[in-house]
């Protein structure tokens, strides 16, 4: 399992609410007030959080509900027809090409970064 960061829960909320608090899959909405209705709605990677280049990446997340998550994730091709029918051809290769760079956890993990996402989120 890979450990979350104080970094990954900022960027999880800077997802889910960028998607309206909607599994952007199968459209149920979430209540973002509620923490039972907040645990049903995840960030989704579609290129794992192992990958340092796109963990933090915009483009790399959606907002999905446990059930679309689970499908997607044990669907490699459905999870690439949805990705490539959300971002276009041209900005999946893009995503694909940056997945592939080699970034180190501490370009991330330090806290001028948390504050970068601090400030996305109130920009939401």
């Amino acid at each position: 399992m890979i450990k979350r960061w104080p970094q990954d829960v900022l960027f999880s909320e800077i997802i889910r609410s960028r998607d309206g608090w909607t599994c952007q899959r199968c459209s149920k909405g979430f209540d973002p007030t509620s923490s039972t209705s907040r645990m049903g709605l995840h960030c989704s990677h579609f290129h794992g959080r192992g990958k340092w280049a796109t963990r933090y990446d915009l483009d790399n997340c959606t907002a999905l509900c446990y059930g679309c998550h689970r499908f997607l994730g044990g669907r490699p091709l459905e999870h690439t027809e949805f990705m490539i029918k959300r971002l276009g051809k041209k900005k999946f290769k893009e995503l694909n090409t940056r997945s592939n760079i080699i970034k180190k956890k501490r370009d991330f993990i330090n806290n001028e970064f948390r504050k970068e996402l601090k400030l996305m989120l109130e920009n939401e």
